[in-house]
């Protein structure tokens, strides 16, 4: 009951994908440490395959001994097959069931005072089964083994066995054991396994024999081991994989259908999430919950453990999740006319992502049996120079946060920034970018744009009308004064000018003549029609101007000091 309810549940998360972003976070917490129950590490495999490669060159160097001796306190002890101390042979019995040489592994074992049903079966399909065996159910630890002739004193068995380990079968606890035995040579004593653990090989092969399709697999598919796991179980499991898949690929078209028939505005990223993550995360659910045991060994459950195909699985899941949910945020901001926090949805978007995909990581590497605390800690000056090297992107984060919160400008808007003027297109977690008048593209850091000095033009309520005029210094008092009159005349009437202020004043006197000096505002934040306005402005001043018989004054001459 609490399987079928555990697989419920992991099928009502994962069709659920809203659900299933809520708890995103304590799904990778809760699924994926399964694989911490594993008895053995993608990281042990490993150190294995290193210790069984320099095992092998020690076996094969003590081999070529001359007359295969090796010195001890007693005396020589010659053998064929270097069985000299329980580790030796047991080194010896693992490299030779390791490349399929099963008639030199019977070598290894004792067939003495077997029973009928151990009799029934040849010596090296004996050799075969208990090789079969301990793949799958004991990890051996050859550098554990006594390298002594006279064994290991300090066990629970008697003094001429040494214990390898124990296996938990139905009929209780069976131990396998090396026992000293004489060799061909009188006086000479070599290590075998013990006939005792030889008795238990046919019950032990109904315990833990493979299926039918994994044993013709295993007879018919050439030999080959990556990371432990046999070259016909990797084509077993992938195998076994593309079934589940193709369920989950029937599953997740089917919910879609339903789906469409009960809500037909579904968005794009949302039937994208369906059928791509969510298809993929069920396949491994299923592959993992339902997947058939009878062929796994060690290694496999090590790897497969790992989780490293459902971590996948769930951060692609969770990434297009975070997608999908910054679609429909985005959608509801702008039915609220909340651009500005828009905006800020992608940079928040990014960083969630990035946080998940640190997680996953980290979370793979504490399943393959490595320390992530210990390699995050191991990065000791690594770390802290890319800790340096990432103060400017930290700065540039923070500038975007402080000016999507403080808004000094928005989106689309125009403003001057420093020396720059343009049109804001982009605030992004580096850079701000702006369009020129030129149409060139600016981008900013910022760090260093909320530093500058910004000025928002659009955001000013009305638009100054404030134009230079000079007159000549030969202009007559009374002509002056009403052309002042006049002037403002036009800016009282202008329907697009405010009553206040609107000033039109004699100012003074400046090297090039007699200056009047203009204030007025344009009712208007429309910079088109606010050009508009001037020039009917300035067309009615000039024709006060032609009238009245009044020139301007001439520009001032550049002098070589200015120059």
């Amino acid at each position: 009951m609490a399987m079928l309810y555990r697989v419920r549940k992991q099928m009502d998360d994962v069709m659920n994908p809203w659900r299933s972003f809520k708890c995103g976070l304590l799904a990778l917490a809760l699924v994926l440490p399964y694989s911490l129950e594993a008895k053995v590490t993608v990281k042990e495999i490993l150190n294995n395959e290193q210790q069984q490669a320099k095992d092998n060159s020690e076996h094969a160097e003590q081999s070529t001994l001359p007359d295969n001796e090796v010195a001890t306190n007693e005396h020589p002890i010659i053998d064929e097959f270097n069985r000299q101390t329980p580790r030796s042979a047991m080194q010896g019995y693992l490299h030779a069931a390791h490349q399929r040489d099963f008639e030199r592994a019977a070598h290894y074992l004792d067939f003495r005072n077997l029973s009928l049903q151990a009799q029934a079966m040849n010596h090296a399909e004996l050799a075969h089964t208990l090789y079969l065996v301990l793949n799958r159910t004991l990890w051996v630890d050859t550098q554990a083994l006594s390298n002594h002739p006279a064994g290991s004193r300090n066990e629970p068995v008697p003094s001429y066995r040494d214990l390898v380990g124990e296996i938990d079968t139905s009929r209780g606890t069976v131990q396998i054991l090396l026992q000293r035995v004489p060799g061909d040579t009188p006086g000479n004593y070599i290590w075998k396994v013990s006939n005792a653990t030889v008795n238990q090989v046919p019950f032990l092969r109904q315990e833990f024999g493979y299926s039918q399709a994994g044993e013709w697999l295993y007879r018919h598919l050439p030999h080959g081991v990556f990371l432990g796991v046999e070259l016909w179980q990797w084509v077993y499991y992938s195998l076994n994989l593309l079934a589940f898949l193709l369920i989950a690929y029937l599953s997740t078209r089917i919910f879609l259908y339903l789906l469409l028939r009960v809500k037909a505005d579904v968005s794009q990223p949302a039937k994208a999430l369906v059928t791509g993550p969510l298809c993929f995360l069920l396949g491994i659910v299923l592959a993992r919950t339902f997947s058939s045991e009878a062929n796994s060994t060690l290694a496999t459950r090590a790897i497969f453990e790992g989780a490293t195909l459902l971590i996948l699985a769930w951060t692609w899941f969770l990434l297009k999740v975070v997608d999908v949910i910054r679609l429909r945020l985005t959608l509801r901001l702008q039915r609220n006319n909340n651009t500005q926090a828009e905006f800020l949805l992608r940079p928040a978007g990014n960083v969630v992502k990035i946080l998940l995909t640190l997680i996953a990581l980290l979370v793979w590497f504490e399943n393959l049996g490595f320390s992530a605390t210990t390699l995050i800690a191991g990065l000791g000056i690594g770390g802290l120079a890319l800790a340096l090297a990432a103060q400017k992107s930290v700065e540039n984060i923070i500038g975007a946060i402080t000016l999507y919160a403080s808004a000094p400008v928005k989106v689309g808007q125009v403003c001057r920034v420093g020396r720059y003027f343009g049109v804001v297109e982009e605030i992004g977690l580096r850079a701000t970018r702006m369009r020129t008048l030129e149409r060139s593209v600016i981008h900013i850091a910022n760090a260093k744009f909320v530093d500058m000095e910004i000025e928002n033009i659009s955001e000013r309520e009305r638009i100054a009308y404030r134009p230079d005029i000079v007159l000549e210094r030969s202009t007559q008092h009374q002509v002056l004064a009403q052309l002042l009159e006049q002037i403002r005349e036009i800016l009282e009437q202008h329907q697009d000018i405010a009553d206040q202020p609107c000033r039109v004043q004699l100012s003074g006197f400046v090297p090039r003549g007699i200056k009047i000096d203009v204030l007025s505002y344009a009712q208007t934040t429309d910079f088109d029609y606010y050009l508009h306005i001037v020039e009917s402005l300035n067309l009615q001043i000039i024709e006060c101007l032609n009238r009245l018989g009044i020139a301007l004054a001439a520009p001032e001459p550049l002098s070589f000091a200015k120059l």
